[in-house]
């Protein structure tokens, strides 16, 4: 017996859902997809047939599958395909009209749509640091380029429709190549930042959160993120200009405040560079670069602020330096730790 055209059609569109998860969709995925396709059509004959039928207009759209599946990156290699490159438009718009169904555009491709084209996570150890550079460039411009500090770690995706970095830890400064389409969001503890094109910087080592823009034009949306429950906004968004620093404490917004642009990134060059910071907060940083890290006897030496600049990878000079610029004692411990004690 014939099935009418309405169910014939949804289990056509059932099949197109899983085809388009067996050929574009890294593994894993891809596998399982097959193997529920085949246990699928081996149940009925209007199955198998609505499976050939699916499978005829997924190939009528011609090299689409290969075009889509150069967009996936090697999940292991945590790069993106040599051959991958922004897929235009119009292709899954073609798409959708050969199919001329609408199903195409309906199931498998709205799943196909909101999958990332890159993925990756990058860390960073005690006192190194890592330049990467990322495929989103538009007509051959060079792509947003990110320089994490030591200790820092991110996991970077890349939408169609946007593009995303997600911030355990660290400090991080962001050149953003400028895409009109994919806004670029940088999601931090307690803030979500969103750009265009600009260049800034986010630190969190612990203590406040930092974001501070060098170039272009940065938005900051403080969140909170209540036990158990997901980051929630509680205020409105804050826009931050070149030479400007916000400070986030769990959510809550400091006054904005300004900052020399060269002091946000001089980490690059190998300098610390610390203006009226608390000292537990400027420890945070140069313990990045530290096997053994320097601690606090007690919490009245975080409290005192520090404004003084030092070569990154010279904390012997920091400890020389320290007593004579703040009421404090310097003790190195038999593990090669230091403390600061009250002086």
């Amino acid at each position: 017996m014939s099935l009418t055209a309405a169910p014939r059609e949804r289990l056509i569109e059932h099949a197109i859902a899983l085809i388009v998860q067996a050929d574009v969709a890294p593994e894993p995925a891809a596998q399982d997809a097959r193997a529920t396709l085949a246990q699928w059509r081996q149940r009925s004959g209007e199955h198998e047939a609505a499976a050939q039928e699916a499978r005829r207009r997924w190939e009528a759209i011609g090299s689409a599958s290969t075009e889509l599946r150069a967009h996936f990156s090697d999940p292991a290699a945590g790069t993106a395909s040599p051959n991958a490159r922004r897929m235009p438009r119009r292709l899954l718009l073609s798409a959708a009209a050969l199919v001329g169904t609408g199903l195409l555009a309906g199931r498998g491709v709205q799943w196909l749509w909101q999958q990332p084209v890159f993925t990756a996570a990058y860390a960073t150890r005690t006192a190194q640091v890592l330049k990467v550079s990322l495929a989103d460039g538009q007509d051959g411009a060079p792509g947003s380029r990110l320089d994490l500090s030591p200790r820092s770690a991110i996991d970077v995706a890349l939408y169609r429709q946007h593009r995303s970095v997600r911030m355990a830890q660290g400090e991080i400064r962001f050149e953003v190549a400028r895409d009109v389409d994919r806004p670029f969001v940088v999601l931090a503890r307690g803030a979500r930042i969103e750009v265009v094109g600009t260049v800034f910087t986010v630190r969190d080592r612990g203590g406040p959160v930092t974001v501070g823009v060098e170039r272009g034009h940065v938005r900051v949306q403080p969140l909170t993120a209540p036990s158990g429950n997901d980051p929630i906004a509680e205020s409105e968004a804050i826009d931050l200009h070149p030479g400007q620093l916000l400070a986030l404490q769990d959510g809550r917004a400091e006054p904005v405040r300004p900052v020399d642009p060269a002091q946000l990134s001089a980490w690059r060059e190998g300098w610390l560079v610390f203006r009226n910071e608390p000292v537990r907060d400027a420890l945070a940083t140069v313990n990045a670069y530290r096997a053994q890290p320097i601690t606090l006897a007690d919490e009245s030496v975080g409290d005192l602020r520090l404004s003084s600049r030092f070569r990154a990878g010279d904390s012997a000079a920091l400890l020389a330096a320290l007593p004579t610029i703040l009421p404090l004692t310097v003790h190195v411990q038999a593990d090669g730790g230091v403390e600061l004690r009250a002086r």
